[in-house]
């Protein structure tokens, strides 16, 4: 049986090898002998039928014919490539016939618009700067006749301050216009450098506005002002801080308008650079020359205070343009003059009519900002606030900066924390209080003399007499200060050179003790406390005896008392009250009679439950909420007057009294710069 399935086998593989050299007729004879044959022989069925399958799968193979291999020709070696670099375009690609007239020696800059080339005109040999507009806005004929407008604004100009244009005009659609090339650098890189002085900067601006004065004049506004835009050449500011007044230029003109142009804007459209608008730019209102003066005084608060007067986002800076006001000049650089803080204040006023002419800004900067008028009234009010520089400052009654110093920091004068309290002698010495850790060494109670040296430190840390743990609130006498100790609930007379006298008080429900005591007031005769927790108003001697209290129900019927949150003590010994319950400051007589109230307005981002700070002078209440900015003014006939602005939060609030005031010599409290 082997025998036979080897033999098939064999006479199979013969078949498979006819496939693939003769037809297929061969190996259907061959099969059919197989399966035939394995009959005849009695091979099973089973094994016959594999074979048979196998055979007709065969049928289903493709013929193969064997094809003479070809000799292999050898494979060309391929050549070796030269790997080129792209050459750069030439840097005055685009140019075209322009350069038939114009040298092109270099490119200066790139703006969003154009391009600036340093050239040499061929006719004369001219060195210039060629402004290009980028090719992009070349199809926008809006653009192209804003572009031509600059050189026919700058050729009615003649000013040694102002930027000279000696040609413009299109090679097809290159446009160009051949300007003075300037070699220096713009103000915006000399104010980031902060290499600039007051008095260097003054001169720098006093050569803008004669030539704003000058484009004014022939009926032109800039329209955009700022520090990019102002050119001091090279050698422009000396070595000792003076100003060559040929080398500083207003330039780009680009969006000026005025008279002896028809504009190409209107009503509605903010044309210029968001932190330098006016209000009425920002608004996209017709503006006139007075827009720039606004734009003239952000550039120069910026240049002395090295951050322009509002930051943000474009729509943000807008909205800060039309409904802010900026903070003063000088309280942000104490360095700067009053009489420039004044007038850059005046030239960011909201209402164009407020806003002073060129030629008093010329006037001021000419010599008028140097004039102090120093301290001369006998009373001002005096502030101790939340600033890193001028923690102590003196104001006028209208909100006018006089004085500051102090600071957060190291050194003399200066301390790690802002004040907690603040409280003035009859003769202008200022004492604070603060809080801070450390050893033996450190003092909380400090005096200032009124021309803001740091005379004495008492108040060590501690518990014993003379030692102080917390010291919230402070009060002065013609021969003493008294300090409120918040943590131990007690007061500590001191002598005004720095010796305890006397302690009284502690932790108690009332009558000459204290929960929670929160401020302090004094009168000639008595010491008036702020017993918080026990909501009343505790009076004592000025030796410390306790003789009666104020306090007042929420109703007649109840027992449950109103909580009181600020104290002062009037000129007539009247004392004032403020009820936190129904925001009001109350007028009491010395018997505890209420003679008056006044509604103290709640402004945004006031603590209704915050402590109140109160002062009264010449008729008029002063208070402010601790952490607040403002002081409200009330006059004590019951009108609410305008509140002052100090761009600071308040800690402590008083009347301080000029010890001058009077003398031959009332500039001599300004005889020590302010720290």
């Amino acid at each position: 049986m082997s025998l036979i399935l080897a033999l098939l086998i064999i006479f199979l593989t013969a078949a498979l090898l006819l496939r693939f050299v003769s037809s297929s007729a061969g190996l259907y004879l061959l099969l059919l002998l197989v399966l035939v044959g394995g009959g005849i022989l009695g091979v099973r069925a089973d094994p016959l039928a594999a074979l048979g399958l196998l055979g007709l799968g065969a049928l289903w193979i493709p013929r193969l014919r064997w094809v003479p291999r070809a000799p292999r020709s050898p494979r060309p070696r391929p050549k070796s490539k030269k790997t080129t670099q792209p050459t750069p375009p030439p840097m005055s690609a685009g140019l075209g016939e322009l350069e038939r007239d114009y040298e092109i020696l270099g490119k200066v800059g790139i703006g969003g618009m154009a391009t600036v080339y340093k050239a040499r005109r061929r006719a004369d040999g001219l060195l210039v700067a060629l402004k290009v507009p980028q090719e992009k806005y070349v199809g926008d004929l809006r653009f192209v006749r804003r572009f031509h407008r600059e050189a026919e604004v700058l050729s009615h100009l003649s000013h040694l301050g102002i930027v000279k244009v000696y040609d413009h005009g299109n090679y097809g659609e290159t446009h160009y216009i051949a300007m003075e090339f300037l070699d220096g650098q713009g103000l915006d890189a000399w104010i980031e450098q902060g290499q600039l002085g007051v008095e260097t900067l003054v001169n720098i601006m006093r050569r803008v506005a004669e030539a704003l004065q000058h484009i004014h004049a022939q009926g032109i506004i800039h329209r955009d002002i700022k520090p990019g835009n102002i050119m001091l050449l090279r050698g422009a500011v000396r070595p000792d801080g003076s100003v060559d007044p040929n080398g500083i230029r207003l330039m780009d003109f680009g969006i000026a308008a005025g008279r002896v142009l028809t504009r190409l804007t209107v009503t509605g459209a903010r044309i210029g650079t968001p932190v330098y608008m006016s209000p009425e730019q920002a608004k996209g209102q017709r503006i006139d020359y007075r827009s720039d003066i606004y734009s003239l005084g952000v550039v120069f608060y910026e240049a002395l205070c090295r951050q322009p007067p509002f930051q943000g986002g474009y729509e943000a800076v807008i909205h800060q343009q039309i409904f802010q006001i900026p903070t003063p000049p000088k309280q942000l650089n104490p360095e700067i003059p009053q009489a420039l803080s004044d007038l850059i204040q005046r030239m960011l006023e909201k209402d164009p009519e407020k806003r002073p002419s060129l030629e008093e800004v010329i006037r001021v900067l000419s010599g008028g900002w140097k004039e102090d008028p120093g301290i001369t009234q006998p009373t001002y009010l005096a502030l101790a606030v939340e600033a890193k520089r001028g923690i102590l400052r003196l104001i006028d009654f209208q909100g006018g900066l006089l004085k500051m110093w102090s600071g957060i920091g190291g050194g003399k004068g200066m301390f790690p924390s802002p004040p907690l309290a603040l409280a003035v002698e009859p003769k202008g010495a200022l004492w604070i209080s603060l809080f801070e850790f450390g050893g033996p060494q450190v003092r909380l109670i400090h005096r200032f003399s009124p021309q803001g040296e740091l005379e004495l430190s008492i108040g060590p840390h501690g518990m014993k007499l003379g030692e102080v743990l917390y010291p919230v609130a402070l009060a002065c006498s013609e021969e003493a200060l008294f300090v409120l100790d918040a943590e131990t609930a007690t007061i500590t007379r001191f002598d005004l050179e720095g010796t305890p006298e006397l302690r009284f008080g502690g932790k108690g429900p009332g009558r000459g003790t204290f929960d929670t005591p929160r401020a302090l007031t004094i009168g000639h005769h008595y010491l008036y406390v702020l017993d918080y927790g026990n909501r009343q108003v505790q009076r004592f001697s000025l030796q410390g005896e306790y003789l009666s209290r104020y306090a007042f129900r929420k109703s007649r019927e109840g027992q449950e008392l109103r909580v009181l949150g600020g104290l002062a003590v009037g000129p007539d010994e009247a004392l004032y009250l403020f009820d936190a319950d129904s925001q009001k400051i109350r007028r009491m007589s010395l018997s505890g009679e209420v003679e008056a109230s006044f509604p103290l307005p709640l402004l945004e981002g006031e603590d209704v439950g915050s402590l109140v700070e109160i002062a009264v002078h010449e008729g008029i209440l002063y208070a402010a909420r601790r952490g607040s900015s403002r002081i409200h003014r009330i006059s004590l006939a019951g009108e609410s007057l305008e509140p002052l602005e100090v761009y600071a939060p308040i800690r402590g609030l008083a009347i301080w009294h000029n010890p001058e005031a009077g003398s031959s010599n009332p500039k001599s409290l300004n005889a020590s710069r302010q720290r």
